[in-house]
């Protein structure tokens, strides 16, 4: 989700996934996680100081294509982790960027590819979102979940979109009565996946808005990852998803 489905390497353009042609084919992830400090003594970068669970945060997890991930660690002297940190940084950043420009374009059409199985299961954006001052009860609630300025950002982006959501949730069961309970059931299930997972905080919270974009099929562009975020925030606002302040106290 944080890497908008492309290798994370500068000026790199590579999917991370190949679609499947053929009916009976499966998508083919082509993509690899790289350890920016490495996970193991002899690997590129390796720092000793480091546990396993700092080894395994997403903090130091970099996504490259094969080719890329194959020069990182062959030339681990010309790309060291402050290179590789900011490298993951920038592309990142510049990913939000677009998710947020997107986010304007949002319409029926991606809230239903993001939504549609459940349903079937029975452009100029103001600068000022980036610097939006979110309700208290947001904020609160963020606070209780540990939720950071990671979360933050998409928040900040979804929640203009958050009355298009509950018009198309509105929409969608008046066609097929009980898709509200449905969605809302889904996406419950899909935080408690990632609880046991266990994720937490801004992870957390990233998780259920990259299972909310799987739902839209491989074909993802960037007007689908805001649609994603824009359901996962519409949720979390209601309090259907995430512990609420009280709930958290």
């Amino acid at each position: 989700m944080r890497s908008g489905q492309l290798c994370a390497f500068d000026g790199c353009t590579a999917k991370l996934f190949e679609e499947a042609i053929h009916p009976q084919d499966q998508d083919t992830v082509v993509s690899e996680i790289a350890h920016i400090l490495a996970a193991s003594p002899g690997g590129a970068r390796h720092d000793s100081s480091q546990d396993d669970d700092q080894r395994a945060d997403i903090s130091n997890l970099i996504v490259l294509c094969d080719r890329h991930h194959k020069v990182v660690d062959a030339q681990r002297f010309r790309y060291t982790p402050e290179i590789l940190w900011e490298m993951k940084a920038n592309h990142e950043s510049a990913v939000s960027r677009g998710q947020l420009y997107a986010m304007n374009a949002v319409g029926f059409a991606e809230l239903e590819a993001v939504c549609s199985s459940l349903r079937l299961a029975s452009r100029v954006v103001s600068s000022s979102i980036e610097t939006l001052v979110l309700p208290p009860k947001i904020t609160e609630k963020m606070a209780a979940n540990d939720l950071g300025e990671i979360s933050a950002a998409l928040i900040r982006m979804g929640i203009a979109k958050t009355t298009a959501v509950e018009a198309f949730i509105s929409f969608s069961e008046r066609g097929a009565p009980g898709f509200s309970t449905r969605l809302q059931q889904w996406f419950k299930a899909k935080y408690a996946e990632g609880i046991l997972a266990p994720l937490s905080g801004d992870d957390l919270f990233s998780f259920v808005c990259s299972a909310a974009l799987d739902n839209a099929g491989v074909n993802r562009n960037e007007l689908l990852e805001a649609a994603a975020i824009a359901v996962v925030v519409h949720l979390f606002e209601i309090c259907e998803i995430f512990e609420a302040v009280r709930a958290a106290s």
